[in-house]
């Protein structure tokens, strides 16, 4: 009875379009950034000899500041959009902007929430808003705005993103730095962020696959548009072993134990490469990594599920699809 009245009721139709503005951030995308915020306080706390596990100290600022840089990311996820609407279109992607938002309202509502972001980083920690920033220039400026349009260079645009997923590593190691000394924060940092970037750089190259027939379209050149969607899944491969290899060299847990468990799928994706392969190998990595952090930061479980249900319930009645969802086609 209860299944039925969550999943029929006429009035869920009329409760969902009050979270259109909510929805147009994406918080999907918001599971990719968490994640990486973790793993730069992870990072932190190895640097500075204090790394534990099952973390369940409640600390009101750190919900803060991952409030500001999920709100900055947010209105970058809106810019996006905004300039991805012939393509989105193309691979016929649920589309919140003209359908039901405006492009206009849509710019606004980012130009507010970035301030609003910045503002909550700056109160927490004046550090952390140095990365912030050059995350909004480089996601929201140079690879959106049609006058440098780094998502439209194959190369430009994979940079972008991978120096994005640094930045955010960066955001949690500053935060998490104690007395940490700046020079030690940025030198012995780097081989501990190294699998990762690794790893982020698999899921990167897989997320552009599904896209291929639009950017096409468009003429947008991404990597999987110019070397070709196999191609594009061996060197994803490449690099998710490259994680584990060097997770395992420098005997560090949590990169190699998620890259262990992830080279499956991409193996899948390699060698079947059904479009059904590609979507596993994109959504299961992400998965296994949040869980493997959750194990240090369990607390993250609490706005994952949070996020994860409302999104789900809201694509369900507002558009009858199941979003988000593990499960691919067949499964």
């Amino acid at each position: 009875m209860i299944k039925k009245f969550l999943k029929s009721h006429s009035i869920h139709r009329r409760i969902v379009p009050s979270l259109d503005v909510f929805m147009l951030f994406r918080p999907t995308l918001f599971f990719s950034v968490w994640v990486m915020i973790c793993i730069g306080m992870y990072i932190a706390s190895i640097l500075n000899n204090n790394s534990k596990m099952n973390i369940l100290d409640y600390d009101i600022y750190t919900i803060i500041l991952f409030l500001g840089v999920s709100l900055v990311c947010g209105s970058t996820f809106i810019l996006n959009q905004i300039s991805d609407i012939k393509s989105d279109k193309i691979n016929k992607k649920v589309f919140l902007l003209n359908e039901i938002i405006s492009p206009e309202k849509a710019l606004s509502i980012s130009k507010v929430t970035n301030i609003i972001g910045f503002l909550i980083v700056l109160f927490i920690d004046y550090l952390v808003v140095l990365p912030l920033l050059f995350i909004f220039i480089v996601w929201g400026i140079m690879y959106n705005n049609e006058r440098f349009n780094w998502k439209g260079d194959p190369w430009l645009g994979f940079f972008a993103n991978l120096v994005c997923g640094y930045l955010l590593i960066l955001c949690g190691m500053i935060y998490n730095r104690f007395n940490l000394d700046f020079y030690i924060l940025f030198i012995n940092s780097i081989k501990y962020i190294t699998p990762f970037i690794f790893a982020y750089a698999s899921i990167v190259l897989l997320a552009n696959i599904p896209d291929k027939d639009g950017d096409e379209a468009i003429n947008k050149r991404t990597l999987t548009v110019v070397f070709g969607a196999n191609n594009t899944v061996i060197l994803a491969t490449l690099l998710c072993l490259s994680s584990l290899l060097m997770g395992l060299y420098i005997e560090e847990p949590l990169s190699s134990t998620a890259s262990l468990t992830s080279i499956p799928f991409f193996l899948f994706a390699m060698f079947r490469g059904e479009a059904k392969d590609i979507i596993r190998a994109i959504r299961y990595p992400i998965f296994l990594l949040n869980f493997y952090v959750l194990t240090i930061y369990p607390l993250l479980i609490f706005p994952i599920l949070i996020f994860y249900y409302v999104s789900k319930y809201y694509y369900w009645h507002r558009f009858s699809i199941h979003y988000p969802t593990l499960l691919v086609d067949n499964d």
